[in-house]
């Protein structure tokens, strides 16, 4: 008799090699896309969200903090406050760092330059000069849940590396509500699935951006 040989499909979560107690690495979001998305897909999410700035009280400088009209929340944005904080004074001008809500550095702008690492603003100089410690706090709040399958050549969030679905989910018809993994795990990274096409540096480069948000991959 001839028998049919099985074979054994994707499991929910099985690309995870450990994870926080409680469920703390997954969260849910909109799983969307047009396409069939199975567990272990590497994850780009959609800008989306809102942020309002402020400056500190006693700040001596009185230049002006303009978040973009369009997308002030841009790709790999984390809920809560981050800090921008005048590093160096300059007559007319001075250059800002920014710390993410968790503290960690994302980078430096000068002041007339555009600032677009999660999130996107510019600071103006004013009459009076900025001096060092002079700060403005921008809150992001209600970041988009939209997850699609990474893309590389997008402009929209999703080409960033954002999450991993945890389960196999059907959204080519219609989105579909799902559970991705997005923090402090370790998965095996024989079990992701990645673009097709994406080459040894995209892949490292995404492996890199997943790695920031404490997912390792081994």
């Amino acid at each position: 008799m001839t028998q049919t040989p099985l074979i054994e499909g994707r499991h929910d979560g099985g690309f995870l090699v450990s994870e926080s107690r409680g469920h703390r690495s997954r969260d849910r979001g909109t799983l969307s896309g047009a396409a069939k998305i199975p567990a272990g897909q590497v994850l780009g999410r959609k800008v989306g969200g809102t942020a309002a700035a402020a400056a500190k009280a006693g700040n001596t400088g009185n230049g002006t903090f303009t978040l973009d009209a369009t997308t002030p929340v841009v790709g790999n944005a984390q809920p809560g406050v981050y800090v921008v904080r005048c590093t160096t004074a300059a007559a007319n001008g001075g250059t800002f760092r920014v710390f993410d809500p968790t503290g960690d550095v994302i980078g430096d702008v000068a002041v007339g330059a555009t600032f677009n690492d999660q999130i996107k603003f510019v600071i103006a100089d004013g009459a009076t000069d900025f001096v060092v410690g002079d700060e403005f706090d921008v809150t992001v709040s209600a970041l988009s849940k939209a997850y699609v399958p990474l893309s590389l050549t997008a402009t929209d969030g999703s080409q960033v590396a954002s999450a991993i679905s945890f389960a196999n989910v059907d959204a080519t018809l219609a989105d579909q509500t799902g559970t991705v993994v997005t923090r402090d795990c370790e998965v095996n990274g024989f079990e992701l699935f990645w673009p097709t096409g994406a080459s040894a540096n995209q892949i490292s480069a995404g492996t890199a951006q997943l790695a920031a948000l404490g997912i390792i991959v081994r």
